[in-house]
């Protein structure tokens, strides 16, 4: 099968992020920011990250709200690394707004937002751990943008490709974002093949095996 041509970080949106998972499973990479869901069903993204790291703020000191939104480019995924702390919040309705004005594709957030029904209404692509209403002032505090940060033991850096759907949120290292694009295109012809031979009468064993159904699967030191 010939190489697709890769036209960058858009080539990944609207596919879905299971057959992502599959192209990177293949590389060995695992990409899962397990934990991670859609605010609201229907949300997908998929973009550059723009990273950011938070960290507990010291008792007894003060800590204002992140301001970081008006540095991020248009058209990127702001990735927000808070640890999984869910008794503060890093993202509410007044920087989704302030996102959407900006381009933004979405939001991902190792922790909660806020806000959650007004988000909603803005439709807004948002991924989380989930909500709560406790501002994250004083209990949290922006410590550094733009660098590696890990969510559910996934390293992601600045410009990673992230996607992300109903099914959870995965990110593409961007060394391999051409090469994993390409195995996706393979996966995703391969399927329809395996959906075609199964409409045609064919069992699913038979299928599987035909169009090496298998052959797409987690690589492993045997």
């Amino acid at each position: 099968m010939s190489a697709s041509h890769y036209p960058g970080s858009e080539a990944f949106k609207g596919i879905p992020t299971a057959c992502i998972s599959d192209a990177l499973d293949t590389f060995g990479i695992n990409g899962g920011l397990e934990g991670l869901k859609a605010l609201g069903p229907g949300m997908a993204l998929a973009g550059p990250a723009y990273t950011l790291q938070y960290e507990p703020v010291p008792e007894g000191e003060t800590a204002q709200a992140g301001e970081f939104i008006d540095e991020v480019p248009e058209g990127h995924v702001v990735v927000i690394a808070n640890g999984g702390r869910q008794y503060c919040t890093v993202w509410g309705d007044l920087l989704t707004h302030a996102a959407k004005i900006r381009g933004l594709r979405g939001t991902v957030i190792d922790g909660c937002c806020r806000d959650a029904t007004a988000i909603l209404q803005t439709g807004y692509p948002l991924f989380s751990l989930g909500s709560y209403m406790k501002s994250g002032k004083n209990r949290v505090r922006l410590a550094a943008r733009q660098v590696p940060v890990t969510i559910s033991s996934t390293v992601v850096c600045p410009g990673d490709i992230v996607a992300a759907d109903d099914s959870g949120v995965i990110v593409i290292p961007k060394d391999v974002a051409e090469q994993a694009y390409r195995r996706v295109k393979e996966i995703e012809a391969m399927e329809e093949r395996i959906l075609l031979d199964l409409q045609n009468g064919m069992p699913m064993k038979e299928a599987r095996i035909k169009h090496r159904y298998n052959q797409y699967a987690l690589r492993v030191n045997v």
